[in-house]
């Protein structure tokens, strides 16, 4: 299995072997360069590609055999938007998970203890959602982390364990630290792409192609479009006789702490 551990076994078994044979016979510093750039690619895939579950297992997609699939939004809650997603959910006996920006929690209780009560699941999605989170040091990571899962606490009594990295992007740092705080690092199997594009045909066409057995579907409940694209998807859905359930059942996995 291609993780970062292995990776970096691997790398360093093909270094002292250079090394070696460079000891009896010249090797051009090329091959070092090569060897380089093949490290940096791979790392970086693995930290763009949450999928690949790189540097710390993460939970994209539920059984493949099983018609069911899941929604799943990020970097709300919006004062708008959040409150229209939630009417269309509730219209359709549909519920869902929200990975929520923590500094929008203050002036959206309201929306997040409705997310709560209507038996939706809130997940952590940073505090900042700042460009360069992936940058920071493990004690801001952390600190955001639980920062967010602290407002959410206070506001609905529950403990969160889901966590959507923003950008869906990790490093070892990040994976540190979810470990550390016991969290889910969870992904997606079907990117909406929601966030560029406003055209409803051009969504609703990606997602009839795209949508498999066991996806978790990437929406951001932050985009209008959604509003208007949301009810016909699920008509296709229930057409083609998928199930749509919530995401922890879709994954088999507790949400919260006990």
């Amino acid at each position: 299995m291609l993780n970062y551990r292995n990776t970096v076994i691997l790398f360093i078994i093909v270094l002292t072997g250079l090394i070696l044979a460079d000891v009896f016979l010249p090797v051009h510093a090329l091959w070092y360069v090569g060897i380089g750039i093949v490290l940096l690619l791979v790392l970086t895939a693995g930290s763009l590609y949450i999928r690949l579950g790189f540097y710390i297992k993460t939970f994209c997609a539920g059984d493949r055999s099983q018609k069911m699939v899941a929604f799943s939004f990020d970097d709300g809650p919006d004062a708008q938007n959040t409150p229209l997603i939630l009417d269309l959910l509730q219209e359709h006996e549909i519920q869902a998970a929200f990975f929520v920006v923590g500094n929008k929690l203050a002036n959206n209780m309201e929306i997040i203890r409705r997310i709560d009560q209507e038996g939706h699941i809130l997940g952590g999605h940073g505090f900042s959602h700042h460009f360069f989170f992936d940058l920071f040091p493990a004690w801001r990571m952390k600190t955001e982390l639980e920062q967010t899962s602290g407002l959410i606490r206070q506001i609905t009594g529950k403990r969160m364990k889901f966590f959507r990295p923003p950008y869906g992007v990790t490093n070892p740092v990040l994976a540190q630290v979810i470990r550390k705080l016991g969290y889910h690092a969870i992904g997606w199997s079907l990117k909406s792409r929601d966030t560029v594009t406003g055209d409803y045909q051009v969504l609703m066409d990606r997602l009839m192609k795209k949508v498999k057995n066991g996806d978790l579907i990437l929406f951001h409940d932050t985009k209008p479009v959604l509003s208007e694209a949301l009810p016909s998807f699920i008509t296709f859905l229930k057409k083609e006789k998928f199930q749509i359930v919530r995401p922890d059942q879709l994954l088999n996995m507790k949400a919260y702490d006990e």
